[in-house]
């Protein structure tokens, strides 16, 4: 890479006269105004460097800053995940525990259901033989009467006979 000039070397350039050169005052006053332009360019070039260092590292920071907020994101998502995943595994033992309980509701009332069907059924078969038994007494008692009567009439006739042998 080649010597760069600077504003220094412009400024302490001098030439060997000649006899028809340029003129030294429009030579030295381009010089100084070459060598001011290249002081401000340097200085320019400086603070663009230095600008450029603090833009670098700003770039830097904010690299860092979204790595680390796509990490964040990252671990929100999984977490998300993970907590929707409970949350539908929650929701299916609820199901599953409602449906096991349903079941079992059903299961108990059919079986409530059944009992009492047999309930009614063994009343209606007492209710028939109730009925039955009192049939029956209710004609065994019509007989005594009936026979009770007829032991009436006996009596009173032999009550009738004895008093006709007694006269």
């Amino acid at each position: 890479m080649p010597d760069l000039i600077t504003a220094l070397d412009i400024e302490s350039k001098t030439f060997s006269r000649a006899i028809r050169g340029y003129d030294p005052d429009q030579v030295d006053e381009f010089l100084d105004h070459l060598a001011e332009t290249l002081r401000l360019m340097g200085q320019q070039f400086s603070d663009l460097e230095r600008e450029k260092m603090c833009l670098e590292e700003q770039l830097k920071e904010y690299n860092n800053l979204k790595d680390t907020l796509q990490e964040t994101l990252l671990m929100a998502q999984k977490s998300a995940e993970a907590k929707n995943d409970a949350a539908k595994q929650e929701a299916d033992a609820i199901i599953s525990e409602a449906r096991a309980k349903g079941e079992r509701i059903v299961f108990e009332a059919m079986n409530e259901r059944d009992r009492h069907r047999r309930d009614a059924a063994r009343f209606s078969d007492m209710k028939r033989v109730f009925k039955s038994d009192m049939a029956a007494l209710l004609t065994k008692f019509s007989s005594l009467i009936d026979s009770i009567e007829d032991d009436v009439d006996v009596t009173q006739e032999i009550t009738v006979v004895e008093e006709h042998q007694a006269e």
